[in-house]
This record gives C-alpha cells, structure tokens and sequence, in this order.
C-alpha cells in the first residue's frame, strides 16, 4: 500500500472516531492533563527536527529551510533508458542562499555543487524515501517506481536518480516527515517526451 493510501486512510479512520466521539468515559475516570514542552526557536529553520543523518555526515549550520520544491533534470540517456536527476530547492529564508555562497538569491540548491556537506544537507530537506533510501520518493503516474520495474527503477546506487523506461510525467518527492514552505510543494514533476 503506498504512503499516499496509508495516509488517505488514517485520516478517513480518525475523522470516523471523532465524529463517533471515541469510547464513553466512565463516571469515575479523570483523565490527566498531557504536559507538552517547546522546543526553543531556532535562528535557521531546519526541515525535520527528528531527523538523524547517517554516522558522520554533518549539515552544519546554517541548516536548510523547509524546501520549496524538487528539481528534476534529465542526467543520462542510455538507449530506451532516462535517468532523472533531482534536487530540493530551498527559499532563502534569512539570508540562507547568501550565507551558504550563492549570494543574494530568492531560492537556491542547500550547498554549492561539489561542496563537501552538500549531501548530508540534500538528505535534510528531503528525508527518506518509501524505501528508507535518502533522497525523494519516484512516482511514475501514480505508481512508486520502486514497485514498477517495467516504467521506471530506482537508481542502484542513488535516490536522487532514477532509471525512466516511458514516456510520460515522473514526480519526485520529499518525505511526509519534513517541513515544506508555505508557499511550496513536497514534489516536482517532470514531463519525459
């Protein structure tokens, strides 16, 4: 079941229990007031605070804000073959694309091209694919290329990637568990003629 449905279907079943209002209380039950604590705001909004990069890769900070949108290019034709590229493209909330070194722009990738934390910070805006790979989740349609080896695969070695066997519209994108900015989308499309 894809990660769309399950989500779907958690929604539909606690609307169903609120609506029903649950179980009755007995006379005598007291419930006891839940004690949350806030965190304490940060200067550089991060994508996910649950998030733990893989043993020792750091995204120092500035960390990156919530994502804006994926990024998706053609990286390599092999015959019948596409591999897709993708990449999460940040707004610049606070000055971050100029304290990360591409000056003063209004969006930008996490890190320059080449830059040695540049993966660890993709992997922070992005989270984990269904597969529990870092890097975006591919869609092919409405189909999880990683279930649908005749459309498109998973790249082996990179999740970033994929291996695009139709034409058609591909999707890649964020986890469900990091921060998207208000005015952007956890996914980005890519139309393959």
């Amino acid at each position: 079941m894809s990660k769309r449905l399950r989500l779907i279907l958690c929604a539909a079943i606690g609307l169903a229990l609120v609506s029903c209002g649950g179980e009755p209380q007995s006379p005598t039950e007291v419930r006891q007031p839940v004690v949350t604590t806030s965190p304490s705001p940060s200067t550089s909004p991060t994508p996910s605070t649950s998030t733990q990069l893989p043993q020792g890769m750091v995204c120092s900070a500035p960390t990156p804000p919530p994502m804006l949108r994926m990024s998706i290019k053609i990286h390599a034709q092999d015959g019948n073959r596409t591999i897709l590229d993708s990449k999460p493209i940040v707004p610049s909330v606070d000055g971050y694309c100029d304290k990360v070194g591409f000056g003063d722009w209004k969006f930008c990738d996490t890190r320059p091209e080449g830059h040695a934390e540049r993966a660890a910070c993709d992997y922070l805006a992005t989270g984990k694919a269904e597969n529990g790979r870092w890097g975006p989740t591919w869609f092919f349609g409405m189909d999880n290329c990683g279930t649908k080896p005749e459309e498109c695969a998973d790249h082996p070695t990179e999740q970033f990637m994929t291996v695009a066997k139709k034409k058609g519209t591909y999707e890649a994108c964020a986890s469900e568990d990091v921060e998207v900015a208000s005015n952007g989308s956890r996914c980005g499309f890519f139309e393959l003629k």
